[in-house]
This record gives C-alpha cells, structure tokens and sequence, in this order.
C-alpha cells in the first residue's frame, strides 16, 4: 500500500515586531537627517537669492524619486499579493512576504537612480536646437534631452519586473520546496501562479522590446574611428535588425506568456535562448560581414555622405561652423618699423610665464605663512590710456597653514576668516634684479589700481565654514608686529538665531555653534565658500573649468567662472573627453566679499535655453560694461576646439578620409621636457585697434613647422573664432624648431651650462608665437633660480625673427639686438635750431620736472624715467 506524501508544516511568517520597529527607528533617523539637510540648504539658497531654485530643484528631485518608487514598488507589491493568493489557494494559508519589504526594495532601488533626476528636469523643458539628425529626421534635442529619460524610466520599470519575477519564482520555489520534479511542480502548482508568471514574462518582453527599439536611436551618436555617429551598416543593416529584433521579442514575449499559461514553462528557456542567437546574428554577424565583405572594399564610395555627416555636426557641436578662415599674408622679415607700429602688441609680449611668476608671489607676496597664492591669471586693464596686461594672483588664507597649536574652533571658524588683496605685475616688466614689477602689492594693497574691498571670504581654497558678526572680532591683516581687525559689514551669509544654531550643529557635527558665547542672533554662517562648489550647487548641470580668475571691478574683487554645456548624445557628433557636444554659453561671477552669483548668458544654446525654461529669472543677458570688459575666451574649451579643429578642417570627404592634412597643437620645451604650447594671451590688431585674444600655434600632425595659428577674440566681438592658415609653399618655423635652433646657439649654450654648474638651474619658459605685421616674433624668457632660494628671477629673453637670433636682459634690449644698426625710417631734416640760452635751458628743466613729479604721484614710471632721461640730456649727461 502506497503511503500518503509527507507536506511540509504549514508556513508560519516570523516574529516581525522588533524588525518593524529598527526599521521605524531607522526611517525616522534618515528622515530627520534629509529634513536637517534640505532646511539648511534652502536657508543657504534662500541667502544668496536662488530659493525659487532649490524649491525646483526640490519639486523635480522628489518628484522623479517618487516616480521612480512607484515604479518599482507597485510591480513588488503585485507580486507580493499574488504569491499570498497562489499559496493560499493552495496550501490555506498565505507565504506572507511583508510588505515592508516591497517597500525597502523599492526605496533603495529608486535611491540608486535618484542622482538622475535631471533627466527629468531636461525632458519636461526640452528646447530644440533647430538641427535635425540626417537619418531619422529628429532633433538633436530628442537624443539629447528627451531619449535619456525615456531609457531610464523604461529600463527602472523592466529592471522593477525582473525583481519581482525573480521573488516571485524564489517564493514559489520555498513553498512549494517539498516537490521532487518540474513534472509534479507543473501538475500541482495552481493556474493562478501561471497566469502571474505569465503576465510577467510578458510585460518583461514587452519593455525589452521598447529598449531595443528606441536602441535604434543611439546610433546617430555611435564611435567607429571613422565616422562619429552612424556608418552605411548601421543605417541600412544594424537599425532595420533592430527594428525587426524590437518585433521578434514582443511576438516571443506574446507566445511565452501563452505557452506559460499552458503549463509549458520549460519552453521559455528555449525561447530565450533561440532570441539571444537570433540577436546575435542580427546585430553582430550580419553587420560584421556587411563591413567586412562589402563595405571595406569600396569604404568611401559607402561612407562618404556619411563623413560628410560627422565632420559638419561635429563643427555645430563645437561651436565651430562659424570659424572665419583667413591667409596669412607671410614675409620673411620683419623690420623695427614694423615693431615700432606694433607698440601694443610688444609692450603685452608675456615674458613672465604663469608658473615662475607664481613662485616670486609667493616669496615676495604671501606676506605670513597662512596667506597662500594658490594661481596667478591673466587679464587686462586700462591703466593710464594702456591697454596693459596684467598677471594677477589672490592672497588667500588657509588656516592649514596656522601653527598647530593654533588650529583652534575659534580660530578656524570665528578668528581667521578671510583672505586678503590681491598682487598684480604687467606681463613684460622686469626689475634690474630680473624680478617682475608690481602694479597691486602689500597688504593693504596699494598700487595703480584702487581696491576699497580687499577682503576675501569666498575663493578656491575656502574650504570650511565660518561665522561673522561675532562678539569675537575677525582678524583682517597684519602690518609689521602689528594685527589688525575688523567686523564684518556686508549682507553674505545665513543669518542665525538659537533654532538655526541647533540645525547648523547636527549638520556639521559641531556642538561649539551651540555653546559657543561668541555667536549672537546677529552673526552670519558662510558656507559653499569655495567658489566653484558655491556655483555647483546652484547650478549643477553645467562643467565649471578648472581655472578660475579673479577681477578687480569698481573696486571690488570678483572670481569669474566658465561654465559649459556639456553632453554625450549628440548626434554625428566626435567624442572628447567623454563628451560629443561643448559650449561655453555661460559667465559666472562671484563676489569674494559677499558671494553673490549672478550667471551672465554670453553665447546662448539650446541646453541653456532649457534651463531658462525650468528656471525663469536665472540667466541674466545685459551683462555690465565694467564685468564684461574682463571676460575672456576659456583656455580649457579653445584646447578642446583646437584639437578637434586639427582634424575636422577637411570640410572635403575624400581628404577626411585619407587624413591627408591632419593638424596638431605645436610642441614646445618647457623646462627639461617637451610639451604641447599652451594656448595664450596676447594683444593684438586683429581689426584697427589692439585687442586681447587667446592664441595657439598649429603644425601638421608629426612635423613641426608652422602651418596655422588659431586666434578667439575676447573685447568687442567676444567668441569669434579665426584661423590664419600659412602658404603652404613656404617653411615657416614652428615652436620646436626655434627651440632647436637656441639649443644649437653655442653662445647660449655656455650660458646655460655656465649657469647650471653654478649652484643654479636653468628654466627656459614658454615660447610664444607672436604675429607682427605679416611675419612671426618668436619670444622665449629664461629663468635662474638658485637651489637654496624658490624665486625665479627672469635672467634672458631671447628673440628669435627667421634667421636672426638676440637676446637681452629684457624683451626691449633683446629687440634692440636683434634689429641692431637699424633705425627707424628718417623724417625729412629740419633745420638745426640755435643753442638755448641759459634761461630756456632752465625753463625746459622745471617743465620736465613738473612732469616727471606729476608722473611720479600717477605711478606713470615709463613717463617718470623718459623725464629723468631728458633732464640728463638738457645738463649733458647723454650716454653716461
């Protein structure tokens, strides 16, 4: 007789008491902790102007986190019913999964995407660009804006479908664990359980099937070495496989929810696993030998509409289809007349190159040991009717740097809470001891230019947070033996009461706000001070460059930030760095007393012009005279341009694709090693007038003579890109080239080595390019720096014009050398005036003494030392 089978006892859920309440006790934690954090936060927004930006930002934050909660947890709860009912029907008591659980899974999986919630933001406010893709007719904005979200909203809901498919066969599998054999398994297991597996097998293939069609899309914004975006295979064999693959798994998905029903659950795996060859032959084996066999034998004839595709998209998504081309007119020689007309230019030659420069600020600047000059940067002034450029360094302060002993809360966050000036030097000035001359200087700073608020609150090294308005005055600046301090007078800062003392405690960790007897209802929190996290959290959506530079503007001190538009999916579009899509339509400033933001739109695309959609009021468009005066083409962004310029030049298919006029940055030698020319400033007569644009030297990719010079402009028509392309039939020298020709000076040569073996190193700087009339300028500044001593002193420059070789102890001396017994085109003789008499002797000294004593009080010491030079001419004393 056979025996009855053994079931299994009846399930009987565990004890969940205690684990519903440490996940209270935790929920509660957590919700306390974000509520902490997002009040404070909104305290800060709210300071600075910009809470209608954190109440968006908010909105589309939670908005897409509870979007995406709903999408995983009402497929988990589902489930979680539907097994309660299979086995209820089954063994007359339901597996009781709790719901907590749906609950957990579905809030860490929405956590895990909630940095994403921008996608959301871009989708619901999508600007067009007004350009379409060749091949599907879209605009870019769908592939870039719109796509993004609509993969991620679709694959969170496949990804919340394959959880609960595999929970539901996990709980099934426990339930029914006593069965032996997928025979009995499929003869027991009741018809509701196949009808839920079934329904989620065909939903899952449902959504798979949305993925790979809307997959089609992305090949506009594919990489194949070649052609950036789609190549003939993808367009006439990957995206129709799709497309048909797309059919094939929504009719499988179809079937194996039938088949499913029908008890058949073995079959699946045989579909899914005849889908996974299909797929394969589809999108991998065809188009393989449609390239393999058909394509690359006439590779051209097959890709050509399709580079001519790449390289224009390309040129839009780089700003670069508005480059004017322009020939260089080029002539061997140079003479001094023509240097005599190009005063300008020559008087803004940067014979100091940013990093020796930097090392003699801080030798001669820093003033004490907690003040840091972190970068120095170039910019332009007005400075008594010249257009002169400066290079400019702030002196921050870094309480690191304090004794250790004096690394106290009080010191760190009430005392020392602010740097201090900033230090200014022409670009081509050189004292007889071969150091720079300063325009701004000491602490106060005094100088040619005025600055009524030297106080540096908010900068690049202004890590922590630090309160104001204390009953403990803040230290200000020293002067000799003596401290000076001060209190702070502006409107920066959260203002605090006992409430926001207490929340400001928790979310740093620091009870000192609380007990501290300094802080009173009228002080001040500064947080976000590091400039460029300051503007991040109020605009997160743009790349900021690595490089900000600080202004002096009506007197006050400014940090102006570049921000770009950055994307990855633009389509035919060539990668770099990540990215297939560049603009720089946004300036930022930042006040470094009081840390105010204003965002100035400069060059509008379609990525801000979303943003302004969800963000009304943010963007501003009349940019100040005195602000705009000091905005200046992005080094960081025109490298980009340039190398992608290097190549996309060849506007012509056939020379694309042979590569037959590939450009690459010039080469330089920089101290012992040999890099790529950084591109730079100089002031130029591009038009009629001298003007400051960035500039960077081209060579053909692997030689190094001269083929091309990029130039951006930065005063009036700011953003205007222009290429100065060389005749080809010429041999113009290249950076590396002249630097073989110095290494080759056996003069120099001694020099060097003479100063090397001397308890000295040599450090030669950048060489510049410098256009002059219709020939080159070729300017390179030497430097010495002592081992026992850090301050480079500018000891040579040499100057090199097509064959001619000078040097001198300044750009002026080694000019002279250079255009040695030439002078300047004559003037037509006057006659010879009769000696003055004693009395006009006299006469002429007190005029030029009166100007020399005005030049004097003017700080004009180009003026004062022309005085001096004709007083001594008047007594006598010429060339003595």
């Amino acid at each position: 007789m056979q025996e009855p089978p053994v079931y299994p006892p009846p399930y009987k859920p565990p004890e969940m008491k205690v684990f519903y309440f440490l996940a209270f006790v935790f929920g509660l934690v957590i919700v306390i902790s974000l509520s902490i954090y997002y009040y404070t936060e909104m305290l800060w927004f709210e300071s600075v102007g910009y809470e209608n930006v954190f109440l968006t930002y908010l909105k589309h934050s939670l908005g897409f986190f509870f979007l995406e909660f709903i999408i995983f947890f009402v497929p988990l709860f589902l489930t979680n019913v539907a097994v309660r009912k299979v086995t209820l029907e089954f063994h007359g008591e339901p597996l009781k999964i709790p719901h907590l659980a749906d609950f957990g899974i579905a809030f860490f999986a929405a956590l895990t995407v909630k940095n994403y919630w921008s996608s959301m933001l871009f989708y619901f406010n999508s600007s067009n660009f007004g350009v379409s893709d060749p091949i599907f007719g879209i605009d870019a904005a769908f592939y870039t804006f719109q796509l993004p979200f609509l993969k991620i909203v679709i694959g969170s809901l496949l990804a919340a479908l394959l959880i609960s498919l595999a929970i539901a066969a996990f709980a099934y599998m426990y339930a029914f664990r006593w069965v032996k054999s997928l025979e009995e398994f499929k003869e027991i297991f009741p018809g509701s359980g196949f009808m839920h597996f079934s329904a989620l097998l065909f939903a899952s293939f449902l959504l798979s099937a949305a993925l790979i069609y809307l997959s089609r899309f992305e090949i506009v914004h594919s990489e194949h070495g070649l052609i950036s975006g789609a190549s003939y295979v993808d367009v006439n064999i990957l995206s129709p496989s799709l497309m048909f693959l797309s059919a094939i798994v929504l009719l499988s998905g179809i079937f194996a929810a039938y088949i499913v029903a029908r008890r058949r659950v073995e079959r699946v795996f045989q579909i899914v696993g005849v889908l996974f060859v299909i797929a394969i032959l589809l999108t991998f084996v065809a188009p393989f030998f449609v390239q393999k066999f058909v394509v690359e034998p006439s590779e051209l004839s097959y890709e050509g509409r399709y580079i001519a595709y790449s390289i224009n998209y390309t040129l839009f998504a780089y700003n670069l289809h508005d480059v004017k081309l322009q020939k260089f007119d080029y002539w061997d020689v140079v003479n001094y007349n023509d240097i005599l007309e190009a005063k300008d230019t020559i008087d803004n030659i940067r014979i100091w190159d940013h990093r020796p420069i930097r090392d003699v600020f801080r030798q001669l600047q820093q003033i004490r040991t907690y003040y840091v000059i972190q970068d120095v940067d170039v910019d332009r002034y007005r400075i008594n009717d010249s257009y002169v450029q400066l290079l400019l360094a702030a002196r921050e302060l870094s309480t690191e740097n304090l004794p250790s002993r004096a690394q106290t809360w009080l010191n760190k966050h009430l005392i020392y809470t602010h740097g201090y000036g900033i230090v200014a030097s022409p670009v081509n000035k050189v004292s007889k001891e071969g150091l720079p001359e300063f325009y701004i200087y000491d602490i106060p700073p005094e100088g040619l230019i005025k600055i009524e608020r030297p106080e540096i609150y908010y900068g690049e090294l202004t890590d922590d947070y630090v309160v104001v308005n204390t009953l403990q005055e803040e230290f200000d600046y020293p002067k000799g033996d003596v401290n000076f301090f001060t209190k702070y007078a502006g409107d920066g800062g959260i203002k605090l009461d006992y409430f926001r003392k207490v929340l400001f405690s928790f979310r740093f960790g620091d009870i000192n706000l609380i007990l501290s007897n300094y802080i009173t209802d009228e002080s001040r929190l500064m947080m976000h001070r590091d400039i460029v996290e300051r503007v991040s959290t109020i605009m997160p959506f743009f790349v900021y460059d690595d490089d900000p530079y600080v202004a002096v503007i009506d007197g006050e001190i400014w940090w102006i930030i570049d921000a770009y538009s950055v994307l990855q999916n633009f389509p035919y579009s060539a990668e770099v760095r990540g990215f297939n899509y560049m603009q720089n339509p946004v300036k930022v400033f930042v006040n470094a007393y009081n840390g105010s933001v204003r965002f100035y739109v400069v060059q509008e695309d379609a990525y801000v012009r979303a943003l302004e959609k969800a963000l009304p009021g943010v963007f501003l468009k009349d940019m100040p005279e005195e602000f705009r005066k000091h905005i200046r083409y992005p080094r960081d962004y025109f490298e980009v341009q340039a190398h992608i310029y290097s190549t996309y030049h060849m506007k012509d298919v056939t020379a694309f694709y042979n590569r037959e006029d590939v450009w690459a940055v010039a080469k330089e030698k920089y101290e012992d090693d040999v890099i790529e020319v950084e591109p730079y400033y100089v002031t130029l007569a591009i038009e009629d007038k001298p003007e400051f644009i960035l500039m960077l030297p081209m060579t053909p990719v692997n030689r190094d003579n001269m083929i091309a010079w990029m130039a951006a402009r930065c005063d009036e028509k700011y953003g205007e890109l222009i290429i100065y392309e060389f005749p080809k039939g010429e041999l113009i020298y290249g950076p590396m080239q002249i630097e073989a020709r110095i290494d080759q000076d056996s003069e120099l040569s001694k020099l060097f080595t003479l100063w090397n073996q001397a308890g000295s190193r040599v450090i030669r700087g950048n060489l510049l390019v410098v256009p002059i009339n219709h020939s080159v300028l070729y300017v390179e500044p030497v430097y010495l720096r002592g081992e026992s001593a850090k301050i480079p002193e500018l000891r040579l420059v040499i100057v090199v014009q097509d064959e001619e070789l000078a040097t001198g102890t300044n750009l002026y001396e080694a000019l002279e050398n250079l255009f040695k017994g030439e002078k300047p085109a004559e003037k037509p003789a006057t006659p010879e005036k009769p000696s003055e008499t004693v009395e006009e002797k006299l006469e002429i000294l007190r005029e030029y003494y009166s100007k020399l004593v005005d030049a004097a009080k003017n700080g004009d010491w180009e003026t004062f030392g022309e005085m001096l030079k004709k007083i001594g001419e008047v007594l006598g004393y010429e060339g003595e």
